[in-house]
């Protein structure tokens, strides 16, 4: 016989997160950028965290839609992570360890 308390909870709390969360990237892309960059896209949320995280547009004329770059530390490493705006919710396409450039344009703008 199921616990009430914990049906309760798994009805209320769990099953609400897990729909949020399907939406916000694609799995397939989300695997991918676990093979090749070993960190899942709802990483991407913690760079948000960052109180001096930094949002930079990308610009590459291939992209149909407005794309964006956030920066930020996580730890004591920075991470970047390219996302859509979807539903005033960031939908990530990839999640990585910034680069050079993206380093030096968040340190000069802190």
């Amino acid at each position: 016989m199921r616990d009430a308390r914990s049906f309760h909870f798994t009805e209320t709390t769990v099953i609400p997160y897990y729909r949020l969360m399907d939406n916000r990237f694609d799995p397939a892309k989300d695997l991918a950028n676990q093979k090749k960059h070993k960190l899942s896209l709802a990483f991407g949320d913690r760079i948000f965290e960052d109180d001096n995280h930094l949002i930079l547009p990308t610009i590459r004329i291939e992209d149909e839609e407005d794309r964006y770059k956030v920066v930020g530390v996580v730890g004591e490493k920075l991470f970047t992570g390219v996302f859509v705006w979807r539903d005033d919710l960031p939908r990530f396409i990839s999640v990585r360890r910034s680069n050079k450039g993206e380093e030096r344009a968040y340190h000069s703008a802190c």
